[in-house]
């Protein structure tokens, strides 16, 4: 049990200084949690932002997944506010895909959040919610100015991972619902020093070594932006030739950038091609082994480069992705659990917060946990699969829960299952997810959790350009991808 004053938390035996009371606070600092606390404080919600890094961005920058899979036509709210702001500033490419730089987004999303009002607290981890008769109240935190309390009236989990949920003792799962199983990690890499003419050249004159998908093969020159997925039988010469160990879990090679003009012939790409699998990033000793595993195997695929693809002969590595790139961990049980079956069949909802654009990846395994199979002869989905685009919507009850009171749940984290996830982690979906639930937390802070506002915050929502309701058919139509510019 605690109690807490004004300015200090008795804990057990610890007596903590209080750092602040806010109304909503937002505590990890990746794509949700940026819009969580944008949008929270647009609402005029006193918020603080916590981060465990020296930057935001979290899987955005830190992991170095620097590209949004779905046009930039398709991009609504938050997540189309954000780009187009980025690409005027020169640091992101709108095409059919939506490659950004890495250092340029960090800089947009402090100007972001810190223009919206909210306060932010880096290099700080959260080390333990405090909840009292089922409500949150506040949480721990732990950073250089040593441990202190963060006392609020609404808190945001948009740790990718549910930390504060987990701790909070709400239920989860991990990974595929029937084994466990989860997505495996990666180690980004950055190159520089690319000749993305020859890099095309080759791409062109060899198109049954890529994907079939429009969106994985994208060498846009003019624009400078590059996704591709392939090098297949690159690949398969580096093991024959023992550049790659023969069982390595690595199939193909996946590129992705944006360069302006003047540097096509020293272009800079991330490469997105290792694979750890059989790990779970809740646990110290697996993130560990995975890191030391990841750069292994980059250090692998560098050389391969070097020999193999064209336009990298002189190319080296700049660095590596600052923390671990995890795609599936803990996710709660919310009030609901998001199916395939709620997707594939349009299913609508009285609390949809957001209608939400994506691949549509159908029954395939996307980045599947099953050892090896991403990128093999097998997998249909990197070889063979043309992909239209799909749209869903999202409920706001898979985002709160019955177990804990004040507490908001948003990203990769929230309740779906491993199926939906494919479509639903991805950094559209999970900005949109972030901005319901900073406006949502702006306007229950202090309220009664019993009578939420779901109506109020659904038009608060459509007033700041996030669509709530998908059209009749919409969700069946086969989209078809294409590029606008954005304002």
């Amino acid at each position: 049990m605690f109690d807490i004053s004004s300015d200090q938390v008795r804990l057990g035996e610890q007596t903590i200084p209080i750092a602040a009371h806010v109304d909503v606070l937002v505590c990890g600092g990746g794509v949700a949690g940026i819009a969580a606390a944008v949008a929270a404080a647009r609402n005029g919600a006193k918020t603080l932002l916590i981060e465990r890094a020296g930057f935001l961005g979290g899987t955005a920058t830190g992991s170095a997944m620097g590209l949004i899979v779905i046009p930039a036509s398709e991009l609504v709210g938050f997540p189309r506010e954000f780009f187009s702001r980025l690409a005027r500033e020169q640091g992101a490419g709108l095409g059919d895909v939506v490659p950004w730089d890495i250092e340029a987004y960090k800089l947009t999303a402090l100007d972001l959040v810190l223009e919206a009002g909210a306060d932010l607290l880096l290099y700080t981890w959260v080390s333990e919610p405090l909840v009292r008769d089922d409500k949150i109240e506040g949480v721990i935190i732990d950073n250089k100015s040593g441990r202190q309390a963060i006392v609020a009236k609404v808190v945001i989990d948009t740790t990718g991972d549910g930390d504060v949920a987990a701790r909070a003792g709400v239920p989860f799962v991990k990974g595929r619902e029937d084994d466990g199983a989860m997505r495996p990690t990666t180690v980004m890499g950055r190159f520089g020093n690319i000749d993305l003419r020859r890099f095309k050249d080759y791409i062109d004159n060899h198109p049954e070594d890529f994907s079939q998908d429009d969106g994985r093969r994208v060498v846009d020159l003019e624009q400078g932006m590059v996704r591709i997925d392939g090098f297949f039988s690159i690949v398969e010469k580096a093991k024959q030739m023992g550049l790659l160990g023969a069982s390595l879990p690595i199939h193909y090679l996946r590129f992705s950038g944006v360069n302006a003009q003047e540097h096509i012939d020293r272009a800079i790409l991330i490469c997105n091609s290792t694979r750890i699998y059989n790990i779970d990033g809740t646990k110290a000793a697996d993130i560990t082994r995975a890191e030391i595993e990841g750069r292994k195997q980059l250090r692998d695929i560098v050389r391969t480069c070097r020999t193999l693809l064209p336009g990298f002969e002189h190319s080296f590595l700049i660095d590596t992705s600052a923390y671990l790139g995890v795609r599936e961990t803990r996710r709660i049980r919310g009030r609901y659990t998001l199916t395939y079956g709620d997707l594939a069949n349009g299913r609508r909802f009285d609390d949809s917060i957001a209608v939400m654009t994506s691949v549509d990846y159908g029954n395939a395994e996307i980045h599947g946990p099953d050892y090896g199979h991403e990128g093999s002869a097998s997998d249909e989905w990197a070889r063979k699969l043309s992909l239209k685009l799909m749209r869903f919507e999202f409920p706001l009850s898979c985002m709160i829960t019955d177990e804990i009171q004040n507490l908001v749940v948003a990203g990769r984290c929230a309740s779906m299952t491993h199926d939906v996830d494919k479509f639903a982690r991805n950094m559209a979906p999970t900005g949109l997810q972030g901005q319901a639930a900073g406006t949502f937390a702006a306007l229950v802070a202090g309220r009664d959790w019993n009578r939420l506002p779901v109506e109020t915050v659904r038009a608060c929502l459509e007033r700041d350009g996030v669509p709530v309701s998908i059209l009749a058919g919409e969700a069946h139509s086969k989209i078809e991808k294409r590029s606008i510019a954005l304002t």
